[in-house]
């Protein structure tokens, strides 16, 4: 899964063969296919990881910090530091598998996760929220095409004196 979620995330999920996996991974093709019987099933996987570790990490900043908005942003800024940015991997994926049902599923999941933050953070404005998910959603785009953490603080303020406004 290290070496599919490597490879998924910089090079593509459809740049990246099964083929190269296994032979980055230095396993078995039926290995590989015992535990994923196909490629679909693998990026879904993949998907589902990175969620749940998302899902972890927010939990846990939620925890320390309360309900605060820059929470996500900052995750953003973390990935930016590594230097190492391909965009957000649940729209990348979407974005190649625009149809599977598995991804569209994953990707739900995710951004389900986020929204709910975000309505949480803003006391249930659901429209408050929306706006946020634009403002995240775009930020990865931009960061995207050009990795700067300018962007990152900018959208982040961005968000923050917009729920000023709406408080």
């Amino acid at each position: 899964m290290t070496t599919a979620r490597t490879l998924f995330y910089s090079r593509g999920i459809y740049a990246t063969g099964i083929d190269l996996i296994v032979e980055e991974a230095h396993i078995a093709k039926a290995s590989l296919y015992h535990h994923f019987p196909s490629k679909e099933q693998l990026v879904a996987a993949y998907l589902a990881e990175l969620r749940t570790q998302f899902e972890v990490a927010l939990e846990r900043e939620v925890n320390t910090r309360g309900n605060d908005i820059s929470i996500p942003f900052d995750f953003l800024d973390q990935a930016l530091v590594t230097g190492d940015f391909f965009g957000c991997p649940f729209t990348n994926a979407l974005t190649e598998m625009p149809t599977s049902p598995l991804i569209i599923s994953e990707v739900r999941s995710y951004r389900d996760r986020v929204f709910e933050f975000f309505t949480s953070a803003v006391d249930g404005d659901v429209v408050l929220a929306e706006d946020l998910m634009l403002i995240y959603d775009g930020l990865f785009t931009s960061c995207k095409l050009d990795p700067d953490r300018r962007r990152v603080r900018g959208a982040r303020d961005l968000a923050l004196r917009l729920t000023r406004r709406a408080g």
